[in-house]
C-alpha cells in the first residue's frame, strides 16, 4: 500500500478520503497521492467505512515531518491543497495518526576475557573490576530480545559458541559474557516509563549536587565543607542505582555514583565561584540555559532532514569561499568610521596591521551570526510544528522583517561600539593618560616640539603646552588631535595635519608638556 516517501518523514497519518465514485476520478486521484509518495488503497469491509451516496472510500497514508501534536492536521492541509490545486472531488472523513511501535525490552551482552585461573588475588581483583567497566572486551556484542534471565544467558553463550561471524570465536574456557552497565528495569512497565523515571532520578541528583556545588563556591566559611556531604551520601545509592541491573563489585558502584555527584558538584562549585549565585542570578543562568537549549532544538529541527543537511558538503564552501573577503572589508570599515568620523583622521593616514581587521569584525559577525542562528531556530520550531499555509505565508515575511532588523541591530552595535571606543580614548587624552587601543589603533599621548618658525600646519595652530594624540603615521604627514575643549564639540575639527620633518614628537606624561 505505501510507496516509497519523497521526503524525510517521523509520523505516519491515516485518512478516510471520499472521492466521487467514478473510475476516472478513483484512477485520478490513486495516481496522484502515489505520486507524492502516499500509500492508497481501497477501503475493505473490515474497514468498516461508512461514506455518503455517490462517493466510495480510500484509505490514504501520509508521511508526515514534525510534531505529533500537529501531525493529522498538517496531513489534512496536504490532501485538501493538493485537491484543490488538482480539481479533485474528494472529501477528509476521518484522520487517525498511527501510533509507532513500542520499544521491546531488550537485554545487550558484551564478550569480554576471562580473568586467568593462574592469576594472584590482587591481579584478580583488578581484572574483576576492569573487566566490569568494559575494560577487557573484546568488542563483541550479543543483543537479546526480553528481560534478563539465567535462561536467556545460557541461551546467549549457546548461540556465541555455536556461531563465528568472523574474527577470533568464541571460546567458553576463554570468553564470559557481562551485561551492559544500566538500572534494573522494572517488570511490567512500558520503556517509557522507565526512561522517564532514569530522567528524572538523574535529574534530581545532578539539581542536589549542583546546588551544593554552589553553596561551596559561594560561601567563604569553613561551614562551606559541610555541603560535600550530601553529594558523599548520595554517591552510593546513585552507583548501586545505576549499576544494578547485574551484580558488580562495590568500587565500580561507588565510582559511578560518584562521577555523576562530582560532575555536578564541580558545575555548581564553578558557578559559584564565577557568577552571582543570587535569585537574579539563577534566573538569568536558567533562563539562559533555557534559551540555548531551545535554540540548539530548534536548529536541529530546522537542519536535520532538510535540504542544507542533504547538501551541506557543497553549500558550506559556498558559505565560507566569502569570508576572507568580507571579514578585512567590514574590519577596514569599521576602522575608518573610528578614524574618519571620530577623530577626523584619514584611515590611509595611519597604519593598522592586516589581521587587526580580521580581530575587529570578529564581534560584529559572531552577534550576526548569533541573530541567523535565532532566526533559523525559530524557523526550525515552525517547521516541527508544520506552521500551516495560511500562517506560513506571514511567518515568511516576519522572518525576512525579522532578518532586516537584526541586520540594522547589528550595524547599530557595531557603530555604537566605535562610538564608545573612541570616547573612551578621547576622555583619556583629556585626562593626560595613555588612551587604550581600538583593535590595533594604538594612540600615543605625545608633546609637539617645532623645529623651525612658521610651521605649516592644517587647522593649527599646533598647540605646545599640552599633548595632544598621534596614531600610527603612514608617510611623510602627521595627522595629531587635539584634546583640547576650545576647539568645540565636533571632534573631526580637532585634527591637524602636519609635515613629519617640521616637528618632534615626545611621549607626553600628564596634563602638561
Amino acid at each position: 500500500m505505501t510507496p516509497e516517501a519523497l521526503g524525510p518523514y517521523n509520523r505516519r497519518v491515516r485518512l478516510v478520503v471520499e472521492v466521487r465514485d467514478d473510475q476516472d476520478e478513483l484512477e485520478l486521484v490513486s495516481g496522484v497521492f502515489g505520486a507524492q509518495g502516499w500509500g492508497v488503497r481501497p477501503a475493505r469491509d473490515g474497514d468498516s467505512v461508512t461514506v455518503d451516496d455517490g462517493y466510495a472510500g480510500l484509505v490514504v497514508e501520509v508521511p508526515v515531518h514534525g510534531s505529533r501534536w500537529t501531525a493529522r492536521s498538517t496531513a489534512v492541509e496536504q490532501v485538501t491543497t493538493l485537491a484543490k490545486r488538482r480539481k479533485l472531488d474528494l472529501w477528509v472523513r476521518e484522520s487517525k495518526l498511527i501510533p509507532p511501535r513500542p520499544t521491546e525490552t531488550q537485554t545487550v551482552y558484551h564478550v569480554h576475557r576471562r580473568v586467568p585461573a593462574d592469576a594472584g588475588p590482587v591481579l584478580r581483583w583488578l581484572a574483576e573490576h576492569w573487566a566490569a567497566v568494559g575494560g577487557l572486551d573484546v568488542r563483541h556484542t550479543l543483543q537479546l530480545r526480553g528481560e534478563y534471565s539465567d535462561e536467556q544467558r545460557e541461551r546467549a553463550l549457546a548461540e556465541l559458541g555455536a556461531r563465528n561471524i568472523g574474527g577470533p570465536p568464541f571460546d567458553p574456557a576463554a570468553h564470559d559474557i557481562r551485561r551492559a552497565i544500566g538500572p534494573r528495569p522494572d517488570s511490567g512497565s512500558t520503556q517509557w516509563r522507565r526512561d522517564a523515571r532514569r530522567v528524572a532520578v538523574i535529574s534530581a541528583v545532578v539539581l542536589v549536587c549542583v546546588a551544593s556545588g554552589i553553596v561551596l563556591g559561594a560561601f567563604d566559611t569553613a561551614w562551606r565543607f559541610t555541603a560535600l556531604l550530601v553529594p558523599a551520601a548520595i554517591s552510593w545509592p546513585t552507583g548501586a542505582w545505576m549499576t544494578s541491573n547485574a551484580p558488580r563489585p562495590k568500587l565500580v558502584r561507588l565510582g559511578c555514583g560518584l562521577i555523576l555527584a562530582g560532575s555536578g558538584t564541580f558545575a555548581g562549585w564553578m558557578w559559584g565561584r564565577s557568577e552571582d549565585t543570587g535569585l537574579s542570578g539563577l534566573l538569568a543562568g536558567l533562563g539562559m540555559t533555557l534559551g540555548l537549549g531551545l535554540t540548539a532544538f530548534g536548529l536541529w529541527y530546522a537542519l536535520s532532514a532538510s535540504w542544507f543537511s542533504r547538501n551541506v558538503q557543497w553549500f558550506l564552501p559556498v558559505l565560507a569561499a566569502p569570508l576572507p573577503f568580507v571579514i578585512p572589508w567590514v574590519g577596514a570599515i569599521l576602522h575608518a568610521v573610528y578614524l574618519e568620523d571620530m577623530f577626523g583622521i584619514p584611515a590611509d593616514a595611519v597604519h593598522v596591521g592586516f589581521y587587526w581587521q580580521y580581530f575587529v569584525a570578529f564581534r560584529p559577525l559572531a552577534v550576526a551570526v548569533l541573530f541567523l542562528l535565532g532566526l533559523i531556530a525559530l524557523a526550525g520550531w515552525a517547521r516541527h510544528f508544520n506552521v500551516q499555509a495560511p500562517v506560513s505565508g506571514f511567518f515568511r515575511v516576519s522572518l525576512v522583517l525579522a532578518g532586516l532588523i537584526a541586520v540594522l541591530t547589528v550595524v547599530q552595535i557595531a557603530l555604537d561600539d566605535v562610538e564608545k571606543a573612541a570616547g573612551r580614548a578621547m576622555d583619556a587624552a583629556g585626562a593626560g593618560h595613555r588612551p587604550p587601543g581600538y583593535f590595533g589603533l594604538r594612540a600615543e599621548l605625545v608633546c609637539v616640539r617645532p623645529l623651525g618658525d612658521g610651521t605649516p600646519v592644517v587647522n593649527g595652530p599646533v598647540p605646545t603646552t599640552h599633548p595632544v594624540l598621534s596614531f600610527q603615521p603612514s608617510g611623510d604627514t602627521l595627522w595629531l588631535w587635539d584634546p583640547s575643549p576650545s576647539r568645540g564639540e565636533d571632534t573631526e575639527r580637532h585634527a591637524l595635519r602636519v609635515r613629519a620633518e617640521d616637528v618632534e614628537l615626545v611621549v607626553a606624561h600628564g596634563r602638561r608638556c
